[in-house]
């Protein structure tokens, strides 16, 4: 079930999103929307080349607003690859 989000908790996003670069931010939105998903499939999701969102991936790291959450073969090209997830520390 899902719960209504608090004012305090869309003020806080707002905030969070405005100390990250736009790019951050659409890597940031596009995991968040596609719930797991690994560089290949960001970039893919953004129309971006890979040497684009990999960077941007780290720094979310970096900041602790990404995880990793498995590791497992990519479905397109089969190699063993990061899928990556929003942490708990974001307010969606």
């Amino acid at each position: 079930m899902k719960t209504k989000m608090r004012e305090t908790s869309l003020l806080a996003y707002a905030e969070a999103l405005e100390h990250l670069g736009e790019n951050q931010q659409h890597v940031l939105v596009t995991m968040r929307l596609l719930k797991t998903a690994n560089n290949q499939m960001i970039a893919r999701e953004l129309d971006w080349p890979i040497n684009s969102v990999t960077p941007r991936v780290k720094e979310l790291r970096d900041r602790k607003l990404a995880q990793v959450a498995f590791t497992a073969p990519d479905l397109f090209t089969g190699r063993k690859t990061i899928y990556w997830k929003p942490t708990r520390r974001q307010i969606w």
